[in-house]
């Protein structure tokens, strides 16, 4: 756990001084998250950097559906440090790394865990201000004892400005 704060606290310095710099694209997404041999539906928000040539930050908001159908709310968030590299005039590649929090409650309990994340996303401009971006994110959570690997892969439409 103090691993994951200073990581978080790291990651928020290295944040704070580029995010001013970095032109913003906001995007609604959709994808699938699995763990183990199971997956779920996921439906998402990111904000994240859309032109190349910088550091910034990457941050994503996700839950899951078929919970919410249960009972049960499941929220996840990434805050990540990412560099867009220009892949020609109207394409980006997102490398990123950061730290993840998963926490969930109903059916009587709530529970969370801290982690950390490391993610590629490819962006695609359609036209100056609406884009497409498809991502891949690994997650661990928890202690390495008993740590929870969680893959997802998402498809968002992104505004940019």
């Amino acid at each position: 756990m103090r691993s994951a704060l200073a990581l978080s606290s790291l990651i928020g310095l290295a944040v704070l001084p580029v995010a001013a710099h970095a032109q913003t694209g906001y995007s609604l997404e959709l994808g699938a998250v699995t763990a183990y041999e199971a997956s779920l539906f996921q439906v998402g928000f990111r904000a994240a950097p859309s032109r190349g040539g910088r550091a910034a930050p990457d941050v994503a908001l996700a839950t899951f559906p078929d919970a919410l159908v249960e009972g049960v709310f499941i929220g996840m968030l990434d805050l990540d440090l990412t560099y867009g590299a220009p892949l020609g005039e109207d394409a980006v590649l997102l490398p990123r790394f950061g730290v993840s929090v998963i926490a969930g409650a109903g059916g009587g309990g709530a529970g969370g865990a801290f982690g950390y994340n490391l993610g590629l996303g490819a962006l695609a401009r359609m036209s100056p201000t609406l884009g497409l971006r498809m991502d891949y994110t690994h997650r661990r959570f928890g202690d390495e004892g008993e740590s929870l690997p969680l893959s997802s892969i998402s498809i968002g439409i992104v505004w940019m400005h």
